[in-house]
């Protein structure tokens, strides 16, 4: 037994060596060698008479680390297939269909069409506000009204935005409106 471990420990070199060539990765062609050494001494000591009949320690030894390469190779494979598979079904989940779509676009331009029907003071007023993110004070002294006339302005104009999101919301595909979810809510708190 001695003997063979010590000829093992004599081809280990050469293996980790022919393994980084092969793979180059030194991480993964240690491992792989270290294994492959495991594997033949644990075989080696499995019976009694189990090391004298290895003829060549140094031909088991690359024959158990090729072994080991090629099951490392199919498992990266499965692996990696697994991967693409739940990649390509994420990717289908998150894409929007063609209804999604379509609703949205009909949601905006239902929602430019109300904006354009406000009247100009109105429209002004909220989009400054809700577009341009200026405060109601900044508002009132770059047009020259008051604050209480800004925040009339702005519950109005919400008010009809609001609308139009509520009819629309029926409409919408009710698997996927996070658009609807993320709007309507914060509309319908600026009117109270």
């Amino acid at each position: 037994m001695p003997d063979l471990i010590r000829e093992l420990l004599l081809h280990y070199r050469d293996l980790l060596r022919h393994l980084t060539h092969r793979l180059r990765n030194p991480d993964e062609a240690a491992d792989i060698a270290q294994t492959s050494f495991e594997q033949v001494f644990l075989h080696a000591t499995a019976s009694p008479g189990a090391a004298s009949a290895i003829e060549s320690p140094r031909a088991l030894l690359f024959r158990t680390a090729h072994n080991l390469c090629i099951d490392q190779a199919r498992h990266r494979q499965v692996v990696q297939a697994w991967s693409d598979d739940r990649m390509a079904q994420q990717a289908e989940r998150m894409s929007p269909s063609a209804e999604h779509i379509a609703a949205h676009r009909q949601l905006v331009a239902r929602v430019v069409a109300q904006l354009e029907a406000l009247p100009p003071r109105r429209r002004e007023v909220f989009l400054l506000f809700r577009a341009y993110g200026h405060t109601q004070t900044e508002i009132a002294q770059r047009l020259n009204i008051t604050e209480a006339a800004v925040a009339k302005h702005v519950v109005r104009a919400t008010v009809d935005c609001a609308r139009v999101f509520a009819e629309l919301s029926q409409a919408m595909p009710t698997s996927e409106t996070p658009l609807r979810n993320r709007l309507v809510p914060s509309l319908a708190e600026e009117c109270r």
